[in-house]
């Protein structure tokens, strides 16, 4: 018999245990049977029992068991008369990743079981009871179909149970605005909204952690004002912003969609202004200069200036932005707790359309407000640092001032190179992106050639610019699945390339 048992729990569920009595149970009815158990915190405990968690070995873990899954797998596939025996017991809370787990062991011709586990023992790692609930609420919205419900020896507590149903009805109602802090982002959205984003941990800066709403976020249309807010957003260790980007941008066709959460519908005849967007990608630079009451002051960031991206303090996007922002670094000291806003172009980082490799500001914000520097306060900025600073030329990207809409659109059809972020030209107010037809063709066939065309129309894969065609090919996919590859690609060229004449009728 050969057997792949996944094991679902939250923290201080049981799943260790549970996991031993599995193998106890295999090992009585095989002794010789190869037993493979696959857990994250058996490798993050040394050889005297304790445990040492980071992020870099959580990593690290997962992948060498990742590893060791594959090639049991192969092994039971090459003997499958002998007796073999795969517990996975992570807190395994995706649905998508239990399920691969579960195909690929089928695949291998392995017989699966899936036990859900409820029970609330004291977790072993100090794991923090908020983070427990929401684990434990994220599996109980992430159900597998075929997974088994083991009966509690130890049920939550009633206090437990309260701390719950707070979340529940959190998660019902609009999230509620923080007006010390001037964000959504508030302490009970970071305690019941765990679901719906990441929190990183910097490696440089272990004080400070990167907010950024869920991929699923997109494809499922659950943004509130929360996540709006959670594009590279950095909190401290008392959850006060340090680094506030830009708010997330929808694009003109999301924000037309029958089922936008956030609706606007503008005639040909409103006036707006557009900047040109560039194809890079977001760089963020903050001088964080900290008031001594302020609870962080003092910490090994407080007097720095922070290069981040929409993700990451830490990662080669990081990099790449100190590398190309550094040499303004006397504009954000000037401007302590302002996050600088900057389209980057690299070499090292290749995009759909040429552009001038380097940097652009393209924003400002206060990271106490939240309140965003208008394009002529932009203008300002570049144009008075470029004059103390000959050698140093500081871009700002071209615009359109007061232009009808209609005429944008026009304008749009024939440019060549990603589009717009349009303003309001009366209230100066970014309503949303606009992405020429030339941008979206190129980069629909131009980026992962290799993948089919069914990989490329899945929402969980693609960019949600290209929710609007997804849905058209959904809407119409009889006739579209008649056709054949040649077909299918017209569908698609058509389609992006009159977007704009429905973007205008809408």
């Amino acid at each position: 018999m050969q057997t792949f048992i996944l094991i679902r729990g939250h923290q201080g569920s049981g799943k260790s245990t549970f996991a031993r009595e599995q193998i106890a149970a295999f090992q009585r009815d095989y002794p010789n049977g190869e037993v493979v158990h696959i857990e994250n915190d058996l490798l993050l405990t040394d050889e005297h029992g304790v445990y040492r968690f980071s992020a870099d070995a959580l990593a690290q873990a997962q992948e060498a068991g990742r590893k060791r899954f594959q090639a049991a797998l192969k092994r039971g596939r090459k003997q499958p008369h002998a007796p073999m025996l795969i517990v996975h017991s992570n807190t395994n809370q995706k649905a998508r990743a239990c399920i691969a787990l579960l195909q690929a062991a089928r695949k291998h011709g392995f017989e699966t079981k899936v036990y859900r586990l409820h029970n609330f023992f004291p977790n072993l790692h100090g794991v923090a009871e908020a983070d427990v609930l929401a684990a434990y609420q994220k599996l109980n919205a992430n159900p597998l179909r075929e997974e088994i419900h083991v009966p509690a020896v130890r049920p939550m507590s009633a206090e437990q149970a309260q701390a719950l149903a707070d979340a529940e009805r959190f998660a019902k109602a609009p999230p509620p605005f923080d007006p010390i802090r001037q964000t959504f982002v508030s302490a009970d959205y970071l305690r019941f909204g765990q679901r719906n984003f990441t929190a990183k941990t910097s490696r440089r800066y272990p004080d400070l952690r990167v907010l950024k709403y869920h991929r699923s976020v997109f494809y499922e249309n659950r943004f509130d004002d929360a996540l709006l807010e959670m594009r590279g957003l950095v909190l401290d260790k008392y959850d006060q912003i340090i680094v506030r980007p830009f708010k997330k941008t929808f694009n003109h066709s999301e924000r037309t969609a029958p089922n936008s959460p956030y609706p606007l519908h503008i005639t040909a005849e409103h006036r707006v202004n557009a900047v040109i967007k560039i194809n890079g990608f977001l760089g963020c630079c903050t001088f964080v200069q900290l008031p001594p009451d302020h609870p962080s002051a003092g910490a090994a960031f407080d007097g720095q200036v922070l290069y981040s991206t929409t993700g990451s303090l830490d990662s080669d996007f990081a990099r790449m932005t100190e590398q190309h922002c550094r040499q303004y670094e006397a504009l954000f000291r000037q401007h302590p707790n302002r996050t600088f806003l900057f389209e980057i172009t690299d070499e090292n980082d290749v995009h759909i359309i040429r552009e001038r490799l380097g940097e652009t500001l393209i924003g400002a914000v206060d990271v106490a407000t939240g309140n965003m520097a208008g394009e002529r306060e932009l203008d300002d900025l570049a144009a008075r640092f470029n004059a103390a600073h000959p050698q140093t030329c500081l871009h700002r990207p071209e615009r359109l001032e007061n232009i009808a809409f209609g005429e944008l659109l026009e304008r749009l059809k024939t440019v060549k190179h990603e589009g717009f972020m349009v303003f309001d030209a009366a209230t100066e107010e970014l309503l949303f992106k606009l992405k020429s037809p030339f941008y979206l063709t190129s980069k629909f066939f131009g980026r992962g050639t290799e993948a089919s065309l069914s990989r490329k129309l899945d929402k969980r894969r693609a960019d949600e610019e290209f929710y609007p065609l997804i849905d058209a090919v959904h809407a119409r996919r009889a006739e579209f699945d008649a056709l054949d590859e040649l077909g299918k690609i017209k569908f698609i060229q058509d389609f992006l390339n009159n977007s704009i004449n429905g973007e205008q009728a809408a």
